[in-house]
């Protein structure tokens, strides 16, 4: 529709194992208690190992642009329908760094230009980045075995932010169990953002 407002588009971003999808939902739930229309768009690489498709330290070039590219369609699937925000599960930018240890950065840094370019033409209004802690712990998809994987995933992260220049926030290292400070904090910064008050919702209901 001419004219239609894109939605608030939200990622949460980090390397595996560090409570991404668990956040994701805590925030839309959030916000949906605030009568904003939220979607969350769920981890592809998790929808695409149910599938056979390989990933983690297995994946091929072809398995991670088809879980890049699938992730893209959902993202614009979000300026179609008539969401307020969407909480994205990861970002393109998590996408090539699988890609990246897997397959070589030379050979591919074509995909590498396309997401810059992607990021700047369909941006991301904020992006989350959650700090490595706690223990690995077997979910059935991430390798739960290797700490030096996930560790060299986050790594690997911080350096293709700094030099795509991506404005991003380092969540605070948790403070309880649950880890509700996180939800706390994007849930301030995204009702700040999408001015509450003409949306009917209290100045103060943000502190609620």
């Amino acid at each position: 529709m001419p004219g239609k407002k894109r939605p608030y588009k939200i990622a949460i971003i980090s390397t595996h194992g560090t409570g991404k999808t668990t956040l994701c939902y805590d925030v839309a739930a959030a916000l949906k208690k605030k009568n904003f229309r939220t979607k969350v768009f769920s981890e592809v690489a998790a929808l695409a190992c149910e599938e056979g498709v390989p990933i983690n330290q297995t994946t091929t070039l072809p398995a991670q642009l088809y879980i890049m590219l699938t992730h893209i369609c959902e993202e614009l699937k979000g300026n179609f329908r008539n969401y307020e925000v969407v909480v994205c599960d990861r970002s393109v930018f998590d996408n090539w760094i699988y890609l990246e240890r897997r397959c070589g950065r030379q050979s591919n840094s074509f995909i590498l230009d396309f997401i810059g370019r992607y990021a700047e033409q369909f941006p991301y209004d904020a992006v989350y980045k959650l700090p490595l802690v706690g223990e690995l712990v077997p979910d059935g998809i991430r390798d739960a075995e290797s700490r030096e994987f996930q560790s060299d995933i986050y790594a690997r992260l911080n350096g293709l932010l700094d030099e795509l220049s991506i404005p991003h926030i380092t969540l605070p290292i948790p403070q309880s169990a649950l880890r509700n400070e996180w939800c706390d904090i994007v849930l301030k910064e995204t009702l700040s953002r999408l001015w509450p008050a003409a949306r009917g919702v209290p100045v103060a209901a943000l502190n609620q």
